[in-house]
C-alpha cells in the first residue's frame, strides 16, 4: 500500500469547500445505496474507527457513504490529469462486472463521444471500482497500518461472504466539489438513466 497524500482530501477533511467543475457519468451515486452494500460499508467504517489508533484516524479520510460512486467515464475532469488506474492515494473496492455491462457502457461512450481536435480525451477507468479511503498524511507506522487494514477487511469479508448488487441507474453529474462530495440533488445530478 502506498500512502500518497492527497491535498484535496486534506481540504475536504478540514471542511473547506473548494469549488470545482467536472462532468462525470457514474453509477451507485443515488440514495439509498443497495442495502447489502450499505450494511457492509457501515460495518467496515465502524471496525476501522474502532481499531485505528489516533494517528491512523488522523492519517485517513473515509468517504461518507453518500459520496460513494462508480465512475463510468469522466467527460470533464475537475483535476488536470486523471489516472487510468486507481491512484496510490486511494483505497477502493474493486467489483466484478458479471455481465460486462459497465464495460459495454464505456465502449458505447467511447464510440459516441469522440473528442474533436484540441479537446481533452475521455477519461475512462480500466477497472470497476469505488474509492472510499484517501490519505491526509502518512501514518507513523505504515506497515502496522496496512496489516491492520487488511486484517479488518479480510475478517469482515469472511463474515459477509459475497456482496452482490445491480447498477439500476446511472447519472450525469456536475462535480462541483472534488471526488463527488456533492449532494444527490437536481443541481448536481443533471440527468439519470434507468438501466
Amino acid at each position: 500500500m502506498d500512502f500518497e497524500i492527497d491535498p484535496l482530501i486534506v481540504e475536504i477533511a478540514r471542511k473547506e469547500k473548494r469549488e470545482t467543475f467536472g462532468l462525470i457519468i457514474c453509477g451507485l451515486f443515488h440514495q439509498p445505496k443497495p442495502i447489502q452494500f450499505a450494511n457492509f460499508y457501515h460495518q467496515l467504517i465502524e471496525q476501522l474507527q474502532e481499531n485505528f489508533n489516533e494517528d491512523e484516524k488522523q492519517s485517513t479520510y473515509l468517504y461518507p457513504i453518500a459520496h460513494l460512486h462508480i465512475t463510468i467515464t469522466t467527460l470533464y475532469n475537475f483535476k488536470n490529469e486523471y489516472p487510468q488506474s486507481p491512484e496510490k492515494s486511494a483505497g477502493y473496492f474493486q467489483y466484478k462486472d458479471e455481465n460486462n455491462s459497465i464495460e459495454y457502457l464505456r465502449q458505447l461512450i467511447r464510440d459516441i463521444c469522440i473528442p474533436e481536435n484540441g479537446q481533452p480525451s475521455l477519461q475512462i477507468p480500466n477497472i470497476v471500482h469505488t474509492s472510499f479511503l484517501r490519505f491526509i498524511k502518512k501514518p507513523n507506522d505504515p506497515i502496522k497500518f496496512e496489516e491492520k487494514f487488511h486484517r479488518i477487511c479480510k475478517e469482515l469479508l469472511e463474515k459477509t461472504n459475497e456482496i452482490c448488487f445491480d447498477i439500476d441507474e446511472i447519472c450525469l453529474a456536475l462535480e462541483a466539489r472534488p471526488y463527488m462530495h456533492i449532494d444527490c440533488d437536481e443541481f448536481h445530478v443533471l440527468d439519470t438513466m434507468k438501466c
